[in-house]
């Protein structure tokens, strides 16, 4: 198993235009933004930043792709996940990386003590937070890369994405031990703690 952890969130590159598309913001030119709002986001974006404790664990597979079914294997076939959609999207793949990562329950706290403080505070701190889970995703891929020369990465493949089902993040949950190894929980909706959370496949060609 590899962890990647963070000791806060102040060296993410969070992308304040990500975090404006959040707000429901389309640059072209025709919604010029608020002064005041600019400065909002940048105070609690840096806040998100402050509370955050990104971590991240993944796991590289053997993989065999089918008609409308990817086969993961180490020793042995250890998950097949029937989804059209990932296989076309990984097809020509050798190996594939289940991956999860999250910023922490930190954030979720920041929120909830805005919440009826505030209509357009809290908002933006998830906004924000979409942004930072983004960007640690984004920067721990990177990292990752770095022990794969040569190689290509497809872009990571979320489930409940197409038809990709969320029963799979029960998958993940047990071959990444995400509640022991990045404190992650799962209800039985299927929707992760800490909120800020991703779990995706990246394929390796």
């Amino acid at each position: 198993m590899n962890i990647i952890n963070y000791k806060d969130g102040t060296k993410l590159n969070i992308d304040k235009k990500e975090t404006y598309r959040y707000l429901g913001y389309h640059f072209g030119g025709e919604v010029p933004l608020d002064a005041e709002l600019e400065k909002m986001v940048d105070e609690l974006t840096k806040k998100v930043a402050e509370a955050a404790t990104p971590r991240c664990a993944y796991e590289v597979y053997d993989l065999k792709v089918t008609d409308g079914a990817c086969v993961l294997s180490q020793s042995g076939t250890l998950l097949t996940i029937n989804s059209a959609r990932l296989a076309a999207h990984i097809k020509g793949c050798r190996q594939a990386i289940l991956f999860a990562a999250t910023i922490g329950p930190g954030v979720d706290m920041l929120i909830r003590r805005y919440n009826g403080r505030s209509t357009i505070k809290p908002a933006i701190l998830q906004a924000a937070g979409a942004s930072a889970i983004e960007a640690f995703a984004d920067d721990v891929t990177e990292r990752i890369k770095d022990n794969f020369i040569n190689n290509t990465f497809k872009m990571r493949f979320s489930p409940g994405y197409g038809d990709f089902s969320l029963e799979h993040q029960n998958d993940f949950f047990r071959l990444l031990g995400l509640e022991k190894n990045l404190g992650m929980s799962l209800n039985s909706a299927l929707l992760m703690s800490p909120s800020k959370s991703i779990t995706a496949v990246i394929g390796v060609i």
